[in-house]
């Protein structure tokens, strides 16, 4: 069984992490309508979505790409939520998107 407080994307590099940023505003887009969005809830969800696109999605660009958007849109939520559930408001963030 993988521990998930390890590595989950390996072999990161600068390519991948700028892959990754345009991939973060296309996966919320696809995934949103399904599990919703800033919610301590679906960030849970995505970021469990990211482990295994990171495990299942192949060791290349496209797969570490969406394993990368998927985390940060997790990790995203899950602030956003937990924001929401301590009283900070104006937490919410705008996105106009990349496309």
């Amino acid at each position: 069984m993988p521990d998930i407080g390890k590595d989950i994307v390996k072999n990161i590099d600068a390519i991948d992490m700028v892959l990754g940023t345009l991939a973060k505003p296309m996966i919320e887009r696809i995934v949103a309508p399904v599990v919703g969005n800033g919610t301590v809830m679906s960030g849970g969800l995505k970021i469990l979505g990211a482990f295994a696109l990171a495990n299942y999605g192949g060791n290349n660009r496209i797969g570490k790409a969406a394993a990368i958007g998927a985390a940060m849109d997790g990790s995203e939520d899950l602030v956003l939520g937990l924001g929401s559930k301590v009283g900070l408001s104006g937490a919410e963030t705008t996105s106009a998107g990349v496309f």
